[in-house]
């Protein structure tokens, strides 16, 4: 990674701070050793939790750069499948793809040990939820009951993140039949009579995780830590980045290695 073309971002950010702090050749070469180490010889570990049809893989395509990934997890499965994928300069991006649980008692008992046994050791833990979803209490149990006491007692919970998918299809189930609710293909972007009623519903799940518990309190999470995007549309996505940046001891790694790297054909547009 001598030549600037081949570097990491966070390779160059420390090129310009070394050339206004002085440093020897020697005090460099550690540091960007050191840097270069963190980043190769550990792969960064993510794990997705979600159930069926919430967009998993679309998610991992989109945020993680991943190119026609698709889950192989199958329904009522308790099994993890993990896969590791070589990225660029020795760059590596372990995915564990997680079983949602179902409601199902015997079937969440296995989960939870496996989730106990994998979470622990990740950088980001991605919770995916579907924005269209007219009742997601169950998505609150689980998170309640079973992932975020295994963050707060293995302390990771800085690694959680709620992702709520599909905001563009919010109008579909209000009134399948009214243009001002469709997504404007063109664009990119929700209409107006659309972006109202996205607020509206985004309003609605954050005030459901806050009567929760899930947000807002000691044990729960941070508001940068819920984060509201279209996978499929590339749409918001500059907020998951900047949640991941935020995640854990690690989270930095991925927006200063690949993250950035696609920011430019991501929507910057706000809802509010």
């Amino acid at each position: 990674m001598e030549d600037k073309k081949g570097k990491f971002l966070i390779n160059e950010i420390f090129d310009k701070i070394f050339e206004k702090a002085n440093l020897s050749q020697k005090e460099q070469d550690e540091v960007n050793n050191a840097i270069n180490k963190e980043l190769i010889e550990k792969p960064f570990k993510v794990a997705v939790i979600g159930q069926s049809g919430v967009g998993k893989s679309t998610t991992l395509n989109a945020v993680f750069g991943l190119k026609n990934y698709t889950s192989n997890l199958a329904e009522g499965t308790t099994d993890i499948i993990e896969e590791v994928f070589p990225l660029r300069d020795g760059f590596k991006l372990s995915i564990y793809d997680m079983p949602g649980l179902n409601n199902d008692e015997e079937k969440d008992i296995q989960y939870a040990k496996l989730y106990e046994r994998i979470l622990p050791g990740c950088d980001v833990i991605v919770y995916i939820i579907n924005a269209h979803s007219r009742d997601f209490g169950e998505d609150c149990r689980i998170l309640k009951d079973i992932v975020l006491p295994i963050c707060n007692t293995n302390e990771i919970k800085e690694n959680l993140i709620i992702a709520v998918n599909k905001i563009d299809t919010i109008g579909e189930n209000i009134d399948p039949n009214d243009p001002e609710l469709q997504w404007d293909i063109i664009n990119n972007l929700p209409p107006t009579k659309l972006k109202e009623a996205i607020k509206t519903k985004l309003s609605d799940i954050t005030d459901k995780l806050i009567d929760e518990g899930l947000l807002g309190t000691s044990n729960g999470l941070q508001p940068h830590q819920v984060v509201f995007f279209s996978a499929i549309k590339n749409y918001n996505l500059q907020d998951f980045i900047r949640a991941i940046s935020k995640a854990g001891n690690r989270g930095w790694i991925w927006p200063a290695t690949v993250g950035f790297e696609q920011a430019g054909r991501w929507s910057d547009v706000k809802l509010n």
